[in-house]
């Protein structure tokens, strides 16, 4: 059986990252949701209510995204970093018994 190590500081520095990265996608959505804002008035047509709605869909979507991937941080940082330490912990001390 292989070895397999777990690198905590990398997972932490990961959901950092991510983060990061969450954030500057949201920041552009935003910035792209407020033009979309000022084009509403001037799209009078069929085909520009098909823009707006499927635009309007897309900014939804985008927020169930960052919603999606800021759990996903979330569980990097509370349950998997922390869990992977205590566990290899209390399995070091365990297994120095034996010594």
């Amino acid at each position: 059986m292989a070895k397999q190590v777990v690198n905590t500081d990398r997972i932490a520095a990961s959901a950092n990252k991510l983060r990061t990265v969450n954030g500057n996608i949201n920041s552009e959505f935003r910035t792209l949701k407020s033009k979309a804002k000022q084009l509403d008035g001037n799209w009078k047509s069929p085909a520009g209510e098909t823009a707006r709605t499927t635009m309007y869909q897309l900014f939804k979507n985008g927020e169930a995204r960052s919603a999606v991937l800021q759990n996903y941080v979330n569980m990097l940082e509370q349950q998997v970093t922390p869990g992977y330490a205590g566990a290899e912990s209390v399995n070091t001390q365990l297994a120095d018994k034996f010594k």
